[in-house]
């Protein structure tokens, strides 16, 4: 897998923890509250119908009053006429008739005959009085049939599940299609930078070769006779070009990484850590400092780039240990969620966490270029390769107390 689909991986799943939640808010808010929504408007206005279905027949149950007000509930063949003439025009499942008692009087259950019954707990029902000479002498009670409304319900809670789940789909996928998109065009502008900043870096070195070679002439052939105080501004401008050359050279090395292809194999880090440790402990033989090293540490990665890391970190600590009478570098693994993560620790002279952010940034130091030398490249170009690989790089460190920095692949 390369670097670019290994970013893209990455993006993906940051997205995706970040959009999870909207997504699934989405996909309830469309699939259970729309459904949720339409079924109590439904219920509403299929209860105003049953009313207005109740006032009518109660109006028309109120004119057998007429005829006899005590014996009206008795005459069970006058409104049962009443009922089979009303009911079938009605879309009417039960039907319920009670006497100023409360009393049934009367069962009508149209959705018995049609196999309806297992509706009924959900059977939407309005009532109205059955008045006569202003006053109420029975009660009835209409349930319509809700049949064809849990079916509508059910077939809008099918579409709004499919949508709801395509909506959040949707707005789950699309920001990383929009990056998948961009990646294009980012990637052109990141190497028209290094390539700007490649150009620049190498015509550098023609005038600053220039100035560096003059200067060490004039040095050699007329150091003499320019006293004292000639040969200590001629000795600050050997130094500054040494030190230009040197920051062009890792600014040079830095726009490269983006354009190395990278060529994997398996890499023992302990034994190129032990290398490196050697060769800092020759720069500087009287120096009292100790090296803890794990051997087994092999990865998969590119050799010549993986170097250039291990460099660069223990380069670092050596340097940032430079004050302290005992210097302790450690080079390791730990296991972090399972995964091997890969650590470099000094007890040098660390940095303030306020600052952490800086600390991979170009030309950003944390401290003074006076106590401690440096380009202020190393640490950008070791988060360019662990970026290379599609690993993380990261730093923890206490002012005065050390720093470690940790990276994996």
């Amino acid at each position: 897998m390369g670097s670019g689909k290994r970013s893209r991986v990455a993006i993906a799943k940051q997205l995706g923890k970040r959009l999870y939640p909207l997504a699934l808010g989405i996909a309830l808010l469309v699939g259970i509250g729309f459904p949720a929504g339409y079924a109590f408007l439904a219920c509403n206005a299929q209860e105003k119908t049953a009313t207005v279905h109740a006032r009518e027949l109660a109006e028309r149950l109120g004119r057998l009053a007429l005829e006899d007000v005590s014996l009206w509930k008795f005459q069970y063949q006058k409104y049962s006429a009443v009922l089979d003439d009303f009911l079938p025009l009605k879309d009417i499942a039960h039907v319920r008739i009670l006497d100023e008692a409360g009393r049934p009087l009367t069962l009508y259950n149209h959705d018995e005959a049609e196999g309806m019954m297992i509706l009924r707990p959900f059977a939407v029902s309005g009532s109205a009085p059955v008045v006569f000479n202003r006053e109420t002498i029975g009660t009835v009670i209409v349930e319509t049939r809700v049949d064809r409304l849990v079916l509508s319900t059910l077939a809008v809670f099918a579409v709004a599940a499919m949508a709801g789940c395509g909506l959040a789909f949707s707005v789950y996928l699309y920001p990383t299609r929009v990056v998948k998109g961009l990646e294009g065009e980012i990637r052109g502008l990141i190497a028209e930078l290094e390539a700007f900043s490649y150009t620049v870096s190498h015509d550098l070195r023609a005038p600053l070769r220039h100035i560096t070679g003059y200067s060490d002439v004039l040095m050699e052939d007329h150091g003499d006779r320019l006293g004292e105080e000639g040969r200590e501004i001629l000795s600050r401008i050997q130094g500054s070009g040494a030190r230009m050359t040197k920051m062009i050279d890792s600014l040079l090395e830095l726009s490269r990484i983006g354009r190395v292809e990278l060529r994997r194999e398996k890499v023992n880090l302990g034994a190129m850590a032990r290398e490196i440790a050697e060769g800092l402990r020759l720069s500087d033989t009287g120096r009292r400092a100790t090296f803890h090293i794990q051997d087994d540490v092999v990865v998969e990665g590119d050799p010549r780039l993986l170097w250039n890391v291990l460099e660069n970190l223990l380069g670092n600590a050596w340097k940032f240990t430079a004050k302290k009478e005992h210097a302790v570098i450690e080079f390791g693994t730990l296991q972090v969620n399972g995964a091997a993560v890969c650590f470099v620790r000094d007890n040098g002279a660390g940095f303030d966490m306020a600052y952490a952010g800086k600390l991979f940034a170009p030309f950003q130091r944390l401290h003074h270029t006076g106590e401690f030398e440096g380009s202020g490249i190393g640490l950008a170009t070791v988060r360019r390769i662990i970026s290379h690989h599609g690993g993380e790089l990261r730093a923890e460190g206490r002012l005065g107390e050390g720093a470690t920095f940790y990276f994996s692949l």
